[in-house]
């Protein structure tokens, strides 16, 4: 319902959204009648579909261990119960008030009420709801009624914010934003601090005191961050990792060195085998730690020269300072660049066999005898241990 973008540096810490953890139940249920069981089949397929993508979601999961699960889902060693499976919500007939006993709770936020979807006109608690159950999405600026959970009235969503039923008068939530239709109750209003920036359209969460829109980005600011790179429609981009549109999206987005910017969870998924920016290829890690490690790499292509039958001659360019050098000694875990010491060089040729009595300049590049990227797997390994 609304977005969790808070631009910062990268060298900030910031706090990744957490989701909920999969449902791992089992499924039991058979129905006599072949229409109940295509029913079944129905439900339990959504549900599937549902379980995978909070798998895919879990940051306490590894990759193998979603991997795992997404296996054990599908081949059936894990199953749904019939009573867990999400039901049809045919309880919305356009008129009056709605059964709410058969939508499912939401997962996203708390409140007192549901919506009446503008798309499909079925009932759900939620936008994203909505969105992980359907095959399409649902603008939040459209939806026009909600029901109350406590008394199932359906009713105009207006900006009362209160039930109309006068025997019931509930309050939906705490925190509501007429313009992106969002209710938020509960412990998430304290914990989340959302608040509606008008220039964006949408709402924000962190705080209105704690951050500044600033109009070239098109992007609410954290104060104290004043040398952020103003480029304009900077963050109206999608990340670069999960193709998520980063404007809109629940996730926060980093700005990197080079400028360019990515989802934070994302960049610190990607930073565990690789260093570099996926857009331009320039080193997006702390300068400090990676003077460090390319000391290290320096002292290890020291110890391990390579044999006079695999030594040769290359032309690489840098893609930290773009400078492009000839005639450096290549190495199986890179070539360094003589002007900035990276070792985040690509080859652009080969320039034959190196000649004997030459310096060991035991410089850098990739581990293919063709022209391409030399950061191999020592790159990956350096990057996980910087990004731990």
């Amino acid at each position: 319902e609304y977005s969790s973008i808070t631009a910062t540096r990268m060298s900030q810490n910031n706090n990744p959204n957490n989701f909920g953890s999969p449902n791992n139940d089992n499924n039991n249920s058979n129905n006599n009648s072949n229409i109940g069981n295509e029913c079944t089949e129905t439900n339990e397929t959504k549900q599937k579909r549902l379980l995978i993508q909070q798998i895919l979601k879990n940051p306490a999961l590894s990759q193998q261990e979603k991997q795992h699960q997404i296996q054990s889902l599908m081949s059936g060693h894990v199953h749904i119960p019939a009573n867990t499976l999400a039901p049809q919500n045919n309880s919305n007939n356009g008129h009056g008030n709605s059964n709410n006993n058969g939508v499912s709770a939401c997962t996203h936020y708390v409140r007192q009420c549901n919506i009446i979807s503008p798309c499909c006109g079925k009932v759900y608690p939620c936008r994203l709801c909505h969105d992980d159950g359907e095959d399409h999405t649902l603008n939040r600026y459209e939806i026009r009624e909600v029901v109350c959970k406590h008394c199932n009235l359906r009713q105009p969503a207006s900006n009362s914010n209160q039930c109309m039923n006068l025997n019931c008068k509930v309050r939906f939530a705490e925190y509501h934003c007429g313009v992106c239709n969002l209710w938020i109750d509960g412990e998430d209003v304290a914990a989340k601090q959302p608040f509606h920036c008008d220039k964006c359209g949408l709402c924000r969460v962190g705080g209105r005191e704690n951050f500044t829109h600033c109009n070239k980005c098109c992007m609410c600011i954290r104060n104290g961050i004043t040398d952020h790179q103003c480029i304009k429609d900077k963050y109206k981009n999608i990340c670069p990792v999960c193709r998520e549109d980063m404007f809109s999206s629940r996730q926060s987005p980093i700005e990197l060195a080079c400028g360019h910017c990515i989802h934070d969870k994302c960049f610190r998924t990607l930073a565990q085998f690789d260093y570099r920016c996926p857009i331009c290829k320039k080193t997006a890690c702390d300068e400090v730690m990676m003077e460090e490690a390319w000391a290290s790499r320096a002292r290890d292509i020291e110890m391990q020269p390579m044999p006079p039958n695999l030594s040769r001659v290359v032309c690489i360019i840098c893609n930290d300072c773009a400078r492009k050098t000839r005639s450096l000694n290549w190495h199986f875990l890179g070539v360094q660049c003589p002007s900035c010491r990276s070792f985040n060089t690509s080859i652009v040729s080969n320039e034959g066999q190196q000649q004997p009595d030459n310096n060991n300049n035991n410089s850098n590049s990739s581990n293919d005898d063709n022209a391409g990227d030399s950061s191999s797997n020592a790159d990956a390994a350096a990057a996980a241990s910087m990004s731990s």
